[in-house]
């Protein structure tokens, strides 16, 4: 009897150590058969995303510089052509004042035909001295001598005008071409960047599919090594079976970086700090606060608040800080970081190395 009932005991125990190795293999098994897999795919996007934030950030910087190059010449163009109107007002001016000039000289000789005035024997007539014959002579000249005076002076300057005119018209059609260039180059830069924000948009929507897909497969396959662990400790006659292996939800940076992740795609709106929109430390404090940790909204703040580590001792979840403590990002792993950078972005990956000229440090949230 006493054998029977040791042998029965150790058999029970023998079922239910049965049941829960056989559920440990399971979710095992499928730990092994979705985590890695999905984390090696997840990690080869994030790298993608990450290259791919780097290359937008140099389009946007080419895209910049072409626009102030557009500018540049537009200004010059715009210039050239005020010059033009007002050169055309001259020459309207130098026209009407050389036409008056033209009339004016006509209508004095006209007076001095009229009145005789050009015959010399009628001065020498109507002189009553010598004195009075050569004023009359000299006064009919210097009149003449004036008027044709002006009009060649109002003719040197229209001739100048027409000429200025000419050269503004020649600098005008050189400007026109480097215009139409610098207009093509801005264009072509603001289709590139166009280009890359989309292709780096639709890395970041598969990222958050795969995510979320990896998180469901995660949950079924849990959700299955329960049960089946269940039915094998039920199934074993056992006296109350063991609990289920429920994979942890690991550090508490790792698990900042899982909940950053899911706002990928998120506008950023200064002054943000919700799913509607974000900015820099307005993720950052919205992350940590649904793990309880209550962050100023703030970089520099945030610097300030933390202990401060070195940028080899960087791990998931950690804060990183740039420009003068102007902006913070959260350190993901393998070189990248999640960030909301500025106004006309999204949140999205972020390489640290094409951001290494405004390092300022990092800081790793107790």
């Amino acid at each position: 009897m006493f054998a029977r009932g040791q042998a029965g005991r150790w058999a029970a125990r023998a079922t239910a150590a049965t049941g829960a190795l056989v559920a440990a293999t399971v979710i095992l098994a499928a730990s092994a058969t979705v985590t890695p897999a999905s984390a090696d795919s997840v990690r080869g996007l994030r790298v993608q995303a990450a290259a791919a934030a780097a290359r937008l950030q140099q389009l946007n910087i080419v895209s910049e510089q072409k626009i102030q190059q557009y500018d540049l010449v537009n200004s010059r163009y715009q210039h050239t052509l005020a010059e033009l109107r007002q050169n055309r007002q001259l020459l309207q001016s130098a026209s009407a004042n050389l036409k008056s000039a033209r009339e004016r000289l006509a209508l004095s000789l006209e007076q001095s035909y009229k009145s005789g005035s050009q015959d010399p024997l009628a001065y020498l007539l109507a002189a009553r001295s010598i004195s009075s014959l050569v004023d009359q002579v000299q006064l009919m000249q210097r009149e003449n001598s004036d008027n044709t005076s002006l009009m060649q002076q109002v003719a040197r300057y229209r001739v100048e005008v027409t000429r200025s005119r000419r050269a503004l018209e020649r600098e005008r059609r050189a400007i026109h071409s480097q215009l139409d260039a610098a207009n093509a180059a801005k264009q072509a830069a603001l289709a590139s960047a166009a280009s890359a924000r989309s292709y780096l948009a639709g890395l970041n929507a598969k990222i958050r599919s795969t995510i979320e897909t990896q998180q469901a497969a995660a949950e079924r396959a849990a959700a299955a090594a329960a049960a089946t662990a269940a039915q094998q400790s039920s199934g074993g006659g056992g006296s109350g079976g063991t609990e289920p292996v429920v994979p942890g939800n690991g550090s508490l940076g790792q698990q900042a970086v899982a909940i950053a992740e899911q706002y990928i795609g998120v506008p950023y709106v200064y002054g943000g700090a919700s799913p509607s929109g974000f900015d820099c430390s307005g993720l950052t404090m919205y992350v940590y606060a649904q793990l309880g940790v209550s962050l100023p909204h703030n970089a520099a703040a945030q610097y300030e608040s933390l202990p401060h580590i070195s940028e080899s001792q960087l791990q998931p979840g950690d804060l990183v800080f740039f420009f003068g403590l102007g902006h913070v990002a959260m350190y993901v792993g393998g070189g990248t970081l999640i960030q909301a950078p500025h106004t006309g972005t999204n949140v999205s990956y972020a390489s640290l190395a094409s951001m290494q000229s405004g390092y300022v440090g990092a800081a790793r949230v107790p």
